[in-house]
């Protein structure tokens, strides 16, 4: 018979808040595919680590040049 987990939330949100997990190396290829001198890479945190690419809002309107820039390398935003 299994015993009863204990959850320690408080080490799991320091991993969550913490563990990249890649996503760092996805935003620079997406980053690559962005011709526009003001796309970054933006990281924060939330309940956990955040990496986002940050053009401007124009440019994606009209161009969808973040979209564009994540499905030149496989990545369907939005999509798990």
């Amino acid at each position: 018979m299994a015993g009863k987990v204990r959850l320690n939330k408080k080490t799991i949100g320091r991993i969550l808040k913490t563990a990249d997990g890649g996503k760092r190396a996805v935003a620079q290829k997406i980053l690559a595919n962005i011709e526009d001198p003001d796309a970054r890479i933006e990281v924060y945190t939330t309940d956990r680590e955040v990496v986002g690419i940050m053009v401007p809002a124009d440019r994606q309107a009209r161009d969808g040049v973040a979209t564009r820039a994540a499905s030149a390398v496989g990545i369907s935003p939005g999509k798990p």
